[in-house]
């Protein structure tokens, strides 16, 4: 490939990282090509009879394109999930490993040098060697090697992707590494933070009192545990941890503004957010409970997920699971279900040095960094070295003259993929609950269900107790690491940690067979025996409140159903926009207002939240939400060299006092600007916008356009105007390049009639010309399901293995 030809590929291809960030910007799906002659014939699909060195299993492909896959044994099994995975999206894997392991510059050429440095210099490639050493040896290892076994099967026999000859690439052989290496860009992409990074740059540039911008604790009443005595906690003291131990505040004040920018494009997006919510057979119609799972992530084409049903004589499991890992992570059998949302705790700290004769003061000492010199190869370009340092904490990175470690617990060895691997065999609450008990990142709230009628809240993960000399300390902070704050007992970066020093499972706040529980990304529980996070790990309530109003009213109304279910998760009613409109519509507001202006506030009136793409209103409402943040908050942030991802949270912004001085536009030294005077200059704008835009309808601006990363019309899914908002239960959003929304959508029902039911925003395949590469679109962005049964299609299988010992 000449370089010119790379290079365009490349500038698209380092975009596509970027607007595909929450799951670690991997999904780059399909490479394309300069002109559609590439594929102009549908290339095969591969081989109908393949040997396995396992043993006997079938695949039979339904209608959505979902492989039901029955095995003699667990090894015949996962060979056959790694071929089938391999033959629908083995691109789409390569790129995730390559992405979280620095590698992608080896394909794509030097626009992505950046990402690799970012990825080495943090080593997950270290940190999944160290999870594969812990689990190799247990009940998961086995499946997975057996799975790697078939990725490289069919990538050695069938029709590679046509991304590699485009790319004058080759598939480099799939490893157990690289399984748990994927694990590893989730878990990061979920639980890693560098908000506190963001939260020191502002108070340094703006001053002490825009701390009470980012607070300890959002403002509402709706936590996920809604009563603090349900939770079934064991009694727990932080302190118990160390001696004399109590909970002060620790602090490194500073500008961090360079390391802040360089690794937004790299940090979780917190205002992406799951929903997910238990109902016990006390309050359905059938006796038997529901539950419901819709977890929200980047919409992309492939999509993020990929469906399986599993079966062995030991183990019937359906579900979502993420390519290149082997087993369901969201699903149910037989007679359990489960579904996950992020915390939205805080997992991750950051520690400043003292740097001293080439190396950081800690522990009254002068140490080295445990340092490594690696080279990331650049297709048509020099090869970089670049050094990879450590420090007791974990990786180091460094920018703006600011030298940083970073612990997070997911650098040490861990076992979610053995809980993953217990979670496809649970039959019950009980086991579901014990295969959490060794979860480690990320920490997810579980919701789970069982037929016998057993219900379970559990939010699993490894919480970290802090501790700065002898005494117990929050996280929102960047510690002094030569001076000892902050420090993680029990915990080996790289290695394999006791974790002595965090939270034990049986004391994380939980609730055991709740009648009706959800969860939306809202805090845990109020005022929790231990830190667990903060206003800037956890999201607004908006959504929390308005799935738990939906659930008390069905259940006063009467039996709850699987119905009732699906209508809960296609609500598009914002709390968050009947809590800002009378802002917008007050009298003093609008005799501020231009007449265009306040003609659209006239949309307002009597308006009910319903966030609908045919709403003047809900596009009016949207585009001054938007507005009325820039208002108050830009004349402060950017003159400092802040952009918008360092505003607060918009329920901060919902609760600031009228005559806040924040709405105090500091360039109009002549007044002192209040609420009503930035609602009324943001209606304005609006006016301005909507005329210049050619909007009218809400669905004019909130439109599905999932394009492929390399956007041609043949490989961009359809375009359509959407319902749903950022805070609605029905979650879409379309922001610039950013399409995000429910990711998979799940209600699993245990009654006789078994009307369980999913979804994904596309199709199961990654090449174009399948039928079954977006055959899903319309019945998700319709709020349509297609059904979640243990049942087979008929007939004979697609695909059979056969061979063995």
């Amino acid at each position: 490939m000449n370089t010119t030809t790379r290079a365009v590929i490349a500038i698209v291809c380092t975009a596509a990282l970027v607007a595909t960030s929450v799951l670690g910007g991997s999904f780059l799906g399909l490479a394309a090509p300069l002109s559609g002659d590439l594929y102009d014939t549908a290339a095969p699909t591969g081989a109908t009879q393949v040997e396995s060195p396992y043993g006997s299993a079938s695949v039979w492909y339904d209608d959505a394109g979902v492989p039901h896959i029955e095995a003699e044994n667990e090894e015949a099994l996962y060979f056959a999930v790694g071929y089938v995975q391999a033959r629908d999206r083995l691109f789409q894997m390569d790129l995730q490993r390559r992405l979280v392991g620095g590698e992608l510059s080896a394909m794509v050429g030097e626009s992505t040098l950046d990402s690799d440095r970012f990825y080495r210099s943090l080593d997950f490639e270290s940190a999944a060697e160290a999870s594969w050493q812990s689990v190799r040896g247990t009940d998961v290892g086995t499946p997975i090697e057996a799975f790697t076994a078939g990725v490289n099967h069919y990538a050695g026999t069938g029709p590679l992707p046509p991304e590699y000859a485009l790319l004058d690439a080759e598939f480099e052989a799939w490893t157990p590494t690289d399984t748990l290496l994927v694990g590893k860009l989730i878990s990061w992409q979920l639980s890693g933070s560098f908000a506190d990074l963001r939260r020191a740059t502002a108070v340094s540039r703006l001053g002490p009192n825009a701390s009470a911008l980012y607070p300890a604790s959002l403002d509402h009443d709706v936590p996920i545990i809604r009563d603090s005595a349900d939770s079934d906690a064991a009694p727990f003291s932080p302190e118990s941890v160390v001696e004399n131990a109590s909970a002060p505040s620790a602090t490194v004040d500073g500008d961090f503004g360079a390391l802040a920018e360089w690794t937004d494009a790299y940090d979780k997006d917190p205002t992406y957010g799951s929903n997910n919510w238990v109902v016990s057979g006390d309050h359905t119609a059938s006796g038997a409970p529901l539950l419901a799972n819709d977890p929200h992530l980047s919409l992309t084409v492939p999509p993020i997920w990929y469906e399986m049903h599993l079966s062995t004589d030991e183990m019937d499991v359906r579900g979502v699971g993420f390519p290149g890992i082997p087993m369901v992570v969201i699903g149910r059998t037989a007679d359990a279900a489960w579904g996950v949302t992020n915390v939205g705790g805080d997992f991750t700290d950051l520690y400043t040095y003292e740097m001293r004769d080439g190396g950081y003061v800690y522990d009254g000492e002068v140490r080295a960094f445990d340092t490594q010199t690696e080279t990331i190869e650049v297709a048509d370009g020099e090869d970089v070295d670049i050094e990879v340092r450590k420090s007791v904490h974990g990786p180091v990175i460094e920018r703006g003259g600011k030298t940083v470690g970073v612990a997070w617990p997911g650098f040490s060895a861990t076992n979610e993929s053995l809980g993953v691997y217990r979670l496809n065999h649970a039959e019950s609450v009980d086991e579901i609950r014990d295969a959490l008990r060794i979860w480690d990142v990320p920490a997810q709230n579980f919701v789970a269900a069982d037929r016998a009628g057993n219900t379970l809240y559990y939010p699993a993960g490894r919480y970290p107790i802090r501790v700065t000399d002898g005494e117990v300390v929050r996280g929102d902070t960047i510690f002094d690491g030569s001076a000892g704050e902050g420090d993680w007992r029990g915990y080996e970066p790289y290695g394999q940690s006791s974790w002595d020093g965090f939270v034990p499972f049986e004391s994380i706040p939980h609730v055991e067979n709740p009648d009706l529980l959800a969860t939306a990304n809202q805090r845990t529980i109020d005022d929790p025996a231990f830190y667990m996070g903060t206003s800037m790990t956890y999201a607004d309530p908006y959504r929390g409140q308005r799935i738990y109003d939906l659930l008390d009213e069905a259940v006063a109304q009467g039996d709850v159903t699987a119905e009732t279910m699906r209508q809960i998760q296609r609500d598009v009613r914002s709390d968050a926009a009947t809590s800002f409109t009378s802002y917008a519509t007050s009298s003093d507001a609008v005799a501020q207002m231009s007449p265009d202006a306040r003609e659209l506030t006239a949309e307002l009136d009597g308006w009910d939240g319903q966030m609908r793409a045919d709403s003047r209103a809900a596009l009016v409402y949207r585009i001054w939400v938007d507005e009325f943040q820039t208002a108050t908050f830009a004349d402060e942030f950017e003159p400092e060299g802040m952009d918008d991802s360092y505003y607060p949270r918009l329920s901060v912004l919902q609760r600031l006092d009228a005559d806040s001085q924040w709405y105090d536009n500091r360039s109009t030294l002549e007044q002192t600007e209040t609420r009503d005077d930035i609602a009324a200059q943001a209606m304005n704008r609006t006016a301005e916008r909507l005329d210049r835009e050619g909007w009218e309808t809400y669905g004019d601006f909130n439109t599905l356009d999932m394009n492929h990363p390399f956007d041609r019309a043949f490989l961009n899914y359809p375009e359509r105007p959407m319902d749903g908002s950022q805070y609605t239960v029905f979650n879409f959003r379309s922001a610039g390049s950013t399409q995000a929304g429910s990711s998979w959508r799940m209600v699993v029902d245990f009654s006789d009639e078994d009307d369980s039911v999913g979804v994904i925003p596309g199709g199961q395949r990654g090449v174009f010309w399948s039928e079954h590469y977006h055959d899903q679109l319309d019945q998700w962005a319709d709020g349509a399901y297609k059904p979640l049964t243990l049942d087979r299609p008929a007939g004979s299988p697609d695909i059979v293995f056969g061979g063995g010992q």
